[in-house]
């Protein structure tokens, strides 16, 4: 497994309401559970809401992961994390109605005994790599988004619509949400890209691809978030690239020299 992150806050805003989630397989808690997360968060809310939201989706991801038992996953227990997250989020800004209003995107990724199980809700994204051939695995929850299925409006004219960051669905903001929840196969070398808007709203398509394409994984994570403040840097931005270069995947024990070696090479 090898992998790179980076979250940042652009250009122009002033503060950074993105979170993200790594847990490698080298990671303590990945070796006790036999298994891997990822996420990134996309907060949004007046006051600096927004960050509070994306804190308490992944703080509370992050908890659920080392106290829950994961002897097998399914869609099932990826669905009641995502409306526990849900519930924490609603109930915090129910408690502070200074933060009335506030939500986040939620896109896990979440990998154990040869496959993979993903959460969807919001306009962050899940792309994955395999053979070259780069496919966005998540659907934007986006009037734009909307527009894009139904055939109305291109990709590329998305990125410069007056609605684009209108969502349809967020974590937090209602009580009660329906998120996108399925299983994915994996396979040897594949690369899984989760993005928040500030990545591709920034970066045309085929730039995109092509930096993806074009770019170690280890790599991957500041190319992009750099090009996206290159190319104006409007909003915050994250990434989190995952490429599977070994399948089983291996989790090292505690004290090996290969753990120490990963931790090192990955900065985790």
């Amino acid at each position: 497994m090898i992998i790179s992150s980076k979250t940042d806050k652009g250009v122009v805003r002033a503060n950074n309401e993105d979170s993200i989630l790594a847990i490698p397989s080298w990671s303590k808690s990945a070796i006790s559970k036999k298994a891997c997360l990822f996420l990134v968060a996309d907060g949004m809310g007046g006051q600096n809401a927004g960050e509070i939201a994306s804190k308490i989706a992944v703080d509370y991801t992050n908890n659920w992961f080392e106290n829950s038992c994961l002897d097998n996953i399914d869609t099932e227990l990826v669905e009641d994390l995502v409306n526990s997250a849900n519930e924490q989020v609603w109930e915090y800004s129910r408690k502070h109605p200074e933060t009335s209003g506030m939500g986040t995107t939620f896109t896990i990724l979440l990998i154990k005994n040869g496959k993979a199980i993903i959460g969807h809700i919001g306009d962050s994204r899940i792309y994955r790599l395999r053979n070259d051939e780069l496919t966005q695995l998540t659907n934007d929850h986006s009037i734009v988004g909307e527009q894009i299925r139904s055939g109305k409006i291109t990709p590329e004219q998305a990125r410069v619509h007056p609605a684009r960051g209108i969502l349809s669905k967020v974590l937090g903001a209602r009580q009660f949400i329906k998120a996108d929840i399925f299983e994915t196969e994996i396979q040897l070398n594949d690369e899984f890209i989760l993005c928040t808007d500030g990545i591709y709203s920034m970066i045309g398509g085929e730039q995109m691809n092509l930096l993806i394409k074009d770019t170690d994984p280890e790599n991957l994570a500041s190319k992009l978030v750099d090009a996206s403040n290159k190319a104006g840097g409007n909003d915050n931005s994250s990434v989190i690239a995952v490429k599977l270069d070994e399948i089983p995947i291996k989790f090292p024990s505690m004290f090996s020299f290969s753990r120490i070696f990963k931790m090192l090479l990955n900065k985790f």
